[in-house]
């Protein structure tokens, strides 16, 4: 594997590994338990890796803040996708306006995943090396269950 791969690979992992009480949160609201989900994602992470009461303080407010952060991103890229529905529908020729408006919302989608970047990079450093190393040898069993799959 190339080195850059390797870097891309490890980077996504702590990502991954970052949002996972962001992400449970997520699938969690969209089942009615609202903040709850983010609580137990918080708390599941909590046990595995032994998180203080500040740790899980700390990240909890690093994801509350990326969410309020994209917020805008997200509301702007719904109504990005009704303009551009609307754009074709006034014209179907109108590949250039429609193209415009793709292109603010990739511009949206990068800035929201440049943002949970920076609030991965955060919530990493709120662990200790030893807790980064829990965390990394879970990824690398899930990424090689997956590989099984």
């Amino acid at each position: 594997m190339k080195k850059r791969t390797r870097i891309f690979a490890a980077a996504a992992l702590v990502i991954v590994l970052a949002a996972v009480p962001f992400a449970m949160a997520q699938h969690m609201r969209g089942h009615g338990h609202g903040r709850g989900g983010m609580m137990f994602g918080l708390e599941r992470a909590k046990s595995a890796l032994g998180l203080s009461d500040q740790q899980s303080a700390d990240i909890k407010q690093i994801f509350t803040d990326l969410r309020t952060q994209n917020e805008p991103l997200r509301t702007s890229m719904r109504g990005g996708r009704q303009a551009i529905a609307q754009v074709l529908l006034a014209n179907p020729n109108d590949t250039a306006g429609a193209q415009a408006l793709l292109d603010k919302q990739l511009d949206a989608e990068r800035q929201m995943k440049h943002n949970a970047l920076l609030a991965a990079s955060k919530a990493l450093n709120v662990l200790t090396p030893d807790q980064r190393a829990k965390a990394s040898a879970f990824l690398q069993q899930r990424m090689a269950k997956h590989d099984h799959k």
